[in-house]
C-alpha cells in the first residue's frame, strides 16, 4: 500500500478517533439543558451508556483516551502533502487537544 494512502486513512481514523469526544461532549451539553439539578443531569447522561460506563470518570477516561489517540494520529499524518490534508489534520489537531485539555480541567 503507498504511504501516501495510509497517511490518509490514518486521517480518517483520527477523526473517527476525534468523534467519540464530541459526541460524549454533545451528549453532555443535551444532558444539562434538560435537567433542573445537577443530579438529575447526571442520570440523563448516564442513561444515554450502558452500566460498565456509569461510573464517575469513565466516560472522561474514555474522551481522554481518544482525544489523546486523535491528536497522536493527525500529528503522524502531518506528513501529507496538501493543503486540505494538512489543514484538516491541524483542525482534528487543535479540537481534539481541547477537548484533551476540557476533560483534564474537569478532572481538578
Amino acid at each position: 500500500m503507498n504511504n501516501k494512502v495510509f497517511l490518509k486513512i490514518l486521517t480518517f481514523a483520527g477523526i473517527l478517533c476525534l468523534s467519540i469526544p464530541l459526541i460524549l461532549f454533545g451528549l453532555w451539553n443535551y444532558s444539562f439543558n434538560h435537567g433542573t439539578t445537577q443530579d438529575e443531569r447526571v442520570l440523563i447522561f448516564d442513561s444515554f451508556f450502558p452500566k460498565f460506563l456509569q461510573g464517575r470518570w469513565d466516560t472522561t477516561y474514555l474522551s481522554i483516551a481518544f482525544s489523546v489517540l486523535a491528536i497522536t494520529l493527525c500529528i503522524i499524518c502531518l506528513k501529507l502533502r496538501g493543503k486540505f490534508w494538512k489543514s484538516l489534520n491541524i483542525s482534528v489537531l487543535v479540537l481534539s487537544a481541547l477537548l484533551l485539555f476540557l476533560n483534564l480541567f474537569s478532572m481538578m
